[in-house]
């Protein structure tokens, strides 16, 4: 039965369900490997990445657009005129748009379908581009902005669970680390373009790359996991096969799926004739029991603190107001644009070099040695800060070169780590029953910090000075790292089904394999129940 109560549970068996009447190209599977076992082609996998990469692109420079759009907006020569509080709400306000937008979505991936919903996230941020190019005053401005921040909202748990599903337990943490890949071409993008050209120039090129987003997602097929849960199982198997091959391994993995959301459909109300009622009390009844499994609440937490990390440690931040931060730490106005665009360089080429650490590291190792360098480097800019306002830093520190050092290290912690993780993570921790809710509910507190850390960067650095805003901040991070240390298992390599089934506790001894052949001979639900101690919830 589904999360979403009475609103969705009738999601399963009505049109929705059934084959759109333009499908993706037919698979080809006449590729075999050296064993003579069909391998799925690289391409496959590469082409599903890429149309939600480039609609992560035009998601980065709504993220940039800030730094571009905010100083042309304050020369004497710009129509619009903008105060300290109106340049902060046209930064923060995609935060407050985001949740909107994570509302959206959490019904939308389990009713619609993953592609359908991928479809429907590149909408509010082409009118938001081209409200943008209209807009003649502030609130024009905040609007078009709120709009993007709607889209962003919507991508946020869709494009991990989209990756995550499609592509193989081993390079899925490399394909993964392509959305945080993804957002810096795009700050890049509009950073580099924005320093040569007006904002509405910058606002017109970033258009075209979500209109190219959605024609790319057009030709992709819909995710096998999604087509599983809604009992469409051939088509299931043939875009599996199509994006991960047809060998022993991949076979077993596709059955296990399949027999799982087959005695999960069996044990629901889905299709079964009851009272508005009678539903209804089920629904809740199932809603009470579902909020106190460990495979639902505990990713959810992990995930709270992944992106109340991601914020707190300031990539967003840095993104709206580089050229501010560069300003005051470097002193040096005039080379603030130059230094700006340097520093997406640097955060692209890590991003780059974080595809082949992530396939690699251990998700562990690397998120609490980065998470530790940001902290440190956070640390080091306020005292370097402070020390320079009261007059006490040695001569040989002041000069441009500490200062652009410690920023160089801070964005090295970013770009490795701490913006990597979040995304890969995300797309492999839920389970596949509560992965629309869990996502949904978990992106709540990139959404919420979003608008927070933004918003409030301005105002304390204003109330209480840039050192102790660092130090803020770094407490912040601290104290998330130090959560996840105690709460996230490493998922490195592993299916996705075997990292559910940790959550509920299942070791993968004897006792799962009896569970396991017993659910590929579609045993009797309530053996299946006893065997695996599954705790899905069943209807008696």
């Amino acid at each position: 039965m589904s999360i979403y109560g009475f609103f969705y549970s009738v999601s399963r068996d009505k049109p929705t369900c059934e084959s759109p009447k333009i499908r993706w190209p037919p698979p080809s599977m006449g590729t075999l490997n050296s064993r003579g076992i069909t391998s799925a082609l690289p391409t496959s996998w590469c082409f599903v990445t890429a149309s939600v990469a480039t609609n992560i692109v035009g998601h980065g420079a709504v993220i940039g657009f800030s730094a571009v759009l905010i100083p042309q907006l304050r020369l004497p020569t710009s129509h619009i005129k903008v105060n300290a509080s109106s340049e902060s709400w046209i930064a923060s306000v995609i935060g407050f748009a985001l949740i909107l937008g994570n509302f959206i979505i959490t019904g939308m991936t389990t009713s619609w379908g993953r592609k359908n919903s991928h479809i429907a996230t590149t909408i509010p941020i082409l009118v938001g581009w081209f409200m943008i190019l209209f807009a003649t005053d502030v609130a024009g401005l905040i609007a078009a902005r709120f709009m993007q921040g709607i889209s962003m909202g919507m991508l946020g748990p869709l494009g991990s669970i989209i990756v995550g599903e499609m592509t193989d337990p081993k390079n899925r943490g490399a394909f993964l680390t392509s959305v945080s890949l993804s957002l810096t071409v795009g700050v890049l993008f509009t950073h580099s373009v924005g320093t040569v050209i007006s904002w509405q120039m910058t606002a017109l090129l970033c258009s075209f790359v979500s209109y190219l987003s959605l024609l790319m997602i057009l030709f992709t097929p819909e995710s096998p996991c999604w087509l599983a849960s809604v009992g469409r199982y051939e088509e299931c198997r043939e875009v599996f096969r199509y994006l991960r091959g047809s060998g022993e391994e991949q076979e077993n993995e596709l059955e296990k799926m399949i027999s799982a959301q087959k005695l999960l459909r069996k044990s629901s109300v889905v299709g079964m004739e009851l009272s508005f009622w009678t539903k209804t009390r089920r629904n809740f009844r199932y809603i009470n029991c579902t909020i106190r499994k460990k495979e639902f609440y505990k990713p959810i937490i992990i995930m709270f603190h992944l992106y109340t990390m991601f914020q707190f440690a300031g990539i967003n931040v840095i993104s709206s107001y580089t050229m501010d931060i560069i300003e005051a730490l470097v002193g040096n106005k005039d080379g603030a644009k130059f230094w700006m665009v340097v520093l997406d360089i640097q955060r692209l080429i890590l991003n780059v070099v974080a595809v082949f650490v992530m396939k690699t590291v251990n998700r562990r190792t690397i998120l609490f040695s980065t998470g530790g360098i940001c902290v440190s480097s956070y640390l080091c800019k306020a005292g370097y800060v402070y020390a320079k306002s009261v007059n006490i830093l040695p001569p040989f520190l002041d000069n441009q070169i500490v200062p652009l050092i410690l920023i160089f290290v801070y964005m090295f912690s970013l770009a490795v780590g701490i913006v990597s993780i979040p995304f890969a993570v995300s797309g492999e921790i839920f389970a596949l029953e509560y992965r629309g809710i869990g996502g949904g509910i978990s992106v709540l507190a990139l959404s919420t910090n979003f608008f927070v850390a933004v918003k409030c960067f301005p105002v304390l650095r204003a109330a209480v000075g840039l050192p102790l805003t660092y130090c803020i901040y770094a407490s912040v991070v601290s104290y998330c790292l130090l959560v996840l240390y105690l709460t996230l298992p490493e998922t490195k390599d592993k299916t996705l089904q075997e990292i559910e089934d940790e959550f509920r506790g299942i070791k993968y001894n004897a006792e799962h394999k009896r569970s396991s052949e017993l659910l590929h001979q579609h045993a009797d639900i309530q053996a299946y129940r006893e065997a695996r101690r599954c705790s899905t919830p069943l209807v008696s």
